[in-house]
């Protein structure tokens, strides 16, 4: 058995930031937080091309959720129109509140009605998660840039956050973490798999594949 004094190659393998271009669109992903309403819609920030939170319509009162499941504000609004509502809220330039439509990836929308200040909050908390640091061995980044296994550090930084941590196996169990999360692919249910290097917040292994429905 070797040493526990000696370097394992999850301590030797250096720390790289991501910088490329997502090779495939990171809107096509969702992971959602146990904390959030099953009736609450995401919204899809059709500027930043991403999900960055959720918003709900109830009794007069609409409550707008970030991405791990808290409240960014609760506004007054007008009763739901029930059934006939898009599955699917949007914020960009281009759009207007209630007005529904087709985003650019072709997904049918409809613009989401908040106040200003409180989807600069909610894109405020979106900044925030997109902002803490992650890192990838080389291996790691290599996969990064292929698009059937892409995902968007977000969608990481989420599932470190709100992901199951599982017991990591092996002889790097000592310095490595696991963590599993079920998220969407272009609305197909996946699994995801991380394995991180938590001293410097290093991806290790990304891995996911589809699950039933």
């Amino acid at each position: 058995m070797p040493s526990s004094s000696l370097p394992t190659p999850n301590d030797t393998e250096p720390a790289l930031p991501w910088s490329g271009r997502n090779p495939v669109s990171a809107g096509w992903f969702e992971m959602r937080s146990v904390r959030v309403p099953r009736d609450a819609r995401p919204v899809y920030d059709e500027d930043m091309d991403c999900i960055i939170g959720y918003h709900r319509s109830f009794a007069s009162v609409a409550s707008t959720y970030d991405l791990a499941g808290q409240v960014v504000a609760l506004d007054a609004c007008p009763d739901d129109d029930g059934p006939a509502r898009a599955p699917l809220l949007v914020a960009g330039t281009l759009w207007q509140p209630r007005v529904r439509g087709m985003t650019r990836s072709g997904a049918e929308g409809e613009g989401l009605a908040a106040p200003a200040a409180t989807l600069a909050r909610l894109r405020g908390r979106f900044i925030a998660l997109a902002r803490q640091p992650l890192y990838f061995t080389l291996a790691a980044l290599a996969d990064m840039h292929e698009p059937i296994r892409f995902v968007p550090l977000h969608i990481l930084r989420l599932a470190i956050r709100c992901g199951t941590r599982l017991a990591a196996g092996g002889i790097a169990a000592a310095d490595s973490a696991r963590f599993i999360a079920q998220i969407t692919r272009r609305g197909v249910p996946t699994a995801l798999e991380l394995t991180l290097r938590p001293r410097d917040q290093t991806v290790l292994r990304v891995r996911t594949w589809p699950v039933a429905g």
